[in-house]
């Protein structure tokens, strides 16, 4: 069981790393390298499968309940994320977003084996817990798509404002127009998820009563990111804002999801103070 636990941590490592280094390669010299890096999606794909075996190879072993381990938590997001991209690549034109994916995916199995585990306990059914979570992780890795297609969209348009079009079609990054789509339906599957994850974890409400600082402010940023995305897509809808203004509106809500998420793991650091 251990020797199978390390060798799908092996080839899950392996794998992503092959895997961003041909979408780099991909990005950074486009159709110059295009036969080498066909195969980006396919090590990509295998990585996800790898670090899913892992894993639930590493729960069983551990005996620690996924649902109340951030380490894991955080793993099944990336291959939440891994998956959807994988799906979503050829539909909304943004092979590219691998470059993000990818990555991401090696840190966070990296991360899973060296930090080890932390157990989160709650006194809430685990049926409950396992919704509120399900929901958070789903809408976490969608937001995590939204971000990094707004992050090529701020870099194509820069270089194309420069007029640095030569330096853009050397690039294999997607066209603008896929781009926007593809922040825009990525936020749209994401929206009702974190709506419910935002929901349901109001349950949670009753400790703000006992004064904890990190409760208070993690409530703060959730009802914040769900105002800034509903903002987001109303707007878009109602007064035309794409481009730009949505592809920034992304990467803040983002960045608002990783403030909550830091929360949880500074959890047992100060608990422990």
């Amino acid at each position: 069981m251990s020797a199978l636990s390390l060798a799908s941590f092996g080839v899950a490592v392996l794998l992503y790393a092959a895997a961003s280094t041909l979408f780099y390669l991909d990005v950074a010299a486009g159709e110059e390298v295009a036969a080498r890096t066909r195969w980006a999606p396919v090590f990509l794909g295998v990585a996800g499968l790898g670090h899913f075996t892992y894993v639930l190879i590493a729960s069983f072993v551990a005996k620690v309940c996924p649902v109340h381990s951030l380490h894991f938590l955080l793993s099944i997001a990336s291959l939440i994320a891994t998956i959807t991209y994988l799906f979503a690549r050829r539909r909304f034109k943004v092979n590219a977003l691998g470059i993000i994916v990818a990555p991401v995916g090696l840190m966070v199995t990296l991360g899973t084996f060296f930090l080890g585990t932390s157990a989160d306990t709650s006194a809430l059914p685990i049926a409950f817990t396992g919704f509120h979570v399900f929901a958070n992780l789903v809408g976490v890795a969608l937001f995590l798509l939204a971000c990094g297609a707004a992050i090529m969209y701020l870099i194509q348009e820069r270089r194309l404002k420069k007029k640095k079009l030569l330096l853009a079609k050397k690039g294999n990054l997607p066209a603008l127009d896929s781009l926007d789509k593809a922040i825009h339906r990525f936020l749209i599957l994401g929206f009702p998820l974190l709506t419910i994850g935002v929901g349901s974890g109001t349950v949670w409400a009753r400790e703000l009563e006992l004064g904890s600082p990190d409760m208070v402010i993690r409530t703060i940023v959730g009802y914040g990111t769900w105002l800034l995305i509903a903002s987001i897509l109303i707007l878009r809808g109602a007064a035309g804002w794409r481009g730009r203004r949505a592809a920034y509106g992304a990467v803040a809500g983002f960045i608002c999801e990783v403030v909550m998420l830091s929360f949880y793991l500074l959890r047992p650091v100060v608990a422990a103070g």
